[in-house]
């Protein structure tokens, strides 16, 4: 016995029964005036002057990616920021602010001891500087802080005053 299929002629004819508009003919409105919605939709959202808006958001950006901080040097085997690097802190926090800028801080050490050692010192350091910056009033959504270990000296380990160099946060705006 041969059967039949019915299926795809149903789904054809339902197919072009939803394209056609009358499955949504509730939905769909013939009047000449448009909805509040429509209208909601096509108003603008900005009030203010383009000219003005699009001037300041330049103003800001190219003010964020000038700004700079010094990298905060740390004790060895330390995490504890060093008060000498509290006005320069507050001085990052307060740019934050009033910039509504973005930081990444990267901690960092000399090469003494074991690698996974350093590894979590660094990672306290730039845990240390954001939780400062943070409780001088930045915002902690905007710092991303990451930790280097020994992978990236910023000169040879090779004496102890190059080594005080390497442990450190480095901070950059973006």
């Amino acid at each position: 016995m041969k059967r039949k299929s019915y299926l795809l002629p149903v789904l054809v004819i339902g197919g072009l029964f939803t394209l056609s508009g009358y499955a949504y003919k509730g939905a769909v409105s013939n009047s000449s005036s448009p909805s509040p919605q429509a209208l909601a939709m096509s108003q603008p959202l900005a009030t203010t002057e383009p000219e003005t808006a699009t001037a300041s958001a330049s103003a800001a950006i190219t003010d964020v990616a000038a700004l700079e901080a010094p990298d905060v040097q740390f004790d060895f085997d330390r995490a504890s920021i060093r008060p000498e690097a509290h006005p320069e802190l507050q001085r990052v926090a307060k740019l934050m602010q009033e910039n509504n800028a973005s930081l990444k801080v990267g901690g960092h050490a000399d090469n003494v001891g074991e690698y996974v050692y350093n590894w979590h010192l660094s990672k306290a350091r730039a845990d240390a500087v954001k939780a400062y910056l943070v409780a001088n009033g930045a915002d902690a959504t905007r710092i991303a802080a990451t930790e280097y270990g020994d992978t990236t000296p910023k000169v040879p380990n090779s004496t102890d005053e190059n080594r005080q160099i390497n442990r450190r946060v480095e901070i950059e705006f973006y």
